[in-house]
């Protein structure tokens, strides 16, 4: 382009193609019409063509004329977007790097798009990201080895880490597809009378809580098989190994044996595990941001599948997305 055939000179030529006035785009941007008809005719020599049929009144936009109108709308709106994001990034702060601990069943249910999202959506972060068992994550944060957590323990015992509720589930029993007609409405010491309980390991969050809520029960089944994954587990109970009392996301992540299995409804008391963000209070509105973005994914894609896969939990109270508490 020329060096004196700035933007400014474009808008005008465009605004006269669009209005048909010279008059009229001289009083809008404060000009003598003189230097709008100047405008207009450095921009004409630089196309090589007109851009205004003079001879009709009020003048009308040539082929080259609307297009370099639609053309100049197309660029100011790219302009505006371009400063809206700077101002979007100039209020994030300036992380070298956010390292992020993934929950299995979060990693393996939504955690694709949560990923593609902070790498490539607005966030636009430089991530690190590691999947695996709550303890894991909570003791990581602790020696702030990672910046945050999706994780299902809270670290309430932990200061200087701020917390984000984000989605409660229920426990529920799972069970052979066939095997589940003769179980639904079963006690839970009947059923586990009958059948193995698979579970997951001691050392996870989900093993813990289960074990505490079986002890309060007062049943105590023999420990014979336990597992860090739900994957592993689901398959055990497909192929009619046991039964093991899990969360829809488990379920959601045993995708592999999802048409063996079937979820009923815990008999007896129920429980429910919450899952939360854990970040440390240096990372500022990053936290927040990513908290909001795990919810709207969770709704967006893990509660259609939870509903298509256990329709009765659709109602379930404990099954919810969660925001910050006030």
């Amino acid at each position: 382009m020329d060096a004196k055939l700035d933007l400014r000179t474009l808008e005008l030529a465009a605004a006269v193609a669009e209005c048909g006035s010279m008059s009229e785009v001289a009083r809008r941007f404060g000009l003598t019409q003189s230097a709008v008809s100047q405008a207009v005719g450095r921009v004409e020599a630089m196309i090589g063509a007109r851009i205004l049929h003079r001879e009709s009144r009020p003048m009308s936009a040539t082929k080259a004329g609307r297009v370099l109108a639609h053309e100049l709308r197309e660029l100011s709106l790219g302009f505006s977007r371009a400063l809206e994001a700077a101002r979007a990034a100039a209020d994030r702060p300036e992380l070298p790097q956010l390292r992020l601990g993934l929950l299995d069943t979060i990693a393996a249910t939504i955690g694709a798009y949560l990923v593609k999202e902070l790498l490539d959506g607005a966030a636009a972060l430089r991530l690190s990201t590691w999947s695996g068992l709550a303890p894991a994550h909570s003791d990581a944060l602790a020696r702030r080895a990672i910046d945050a957590a999706i994780t299902c323990d809270a670290m309430d015992d932990v200061p200087n880490l701020l917390r984000h509720p984000l989605f409660r589930e229920p426990y529920f029993l799972l069970v052979p597809k066939d095997l589940a007609p003769r179980l639904r409405g079963v006690g839970l010491r009947d059923v586990l009378e009958r059948h193995r309980l698979i579970r997951h390991s001691a050392r996870s969050f989900m093993g813990i809580q289960v074990e505490r809520h079986l002890r309060r029960s007062g049943l105590e089944p023999a420990q014979v098989l336990e597992f860090d994954g739900s994957d592993a587990l689901a398959a055990m109970v497909a192929i009619g190994v046991g039964v093991a009392i899990v969360t829809p996301l488990c379920l959601l992540q045993a995708t592999a044996s999802a048409g063996e299995v079937e979820g009923l409804p815990l008999p007896g008391p129920s429980i429910s595990r919450e899952i939360f963000l854990v970040t440390q209070r240096d990372i500022g509105s990053v936290g927040a941001r990513i908290a909001r973005l795990t919810r709207e994914l969770l709704q967006a894609h893990a509660l259609p599948r939870i509903h298509a896969m256990a329709p009765w939990l659709a109602q379930h109270p404990d099954l919810q997305v969660l925001t910050d508490r006030k």
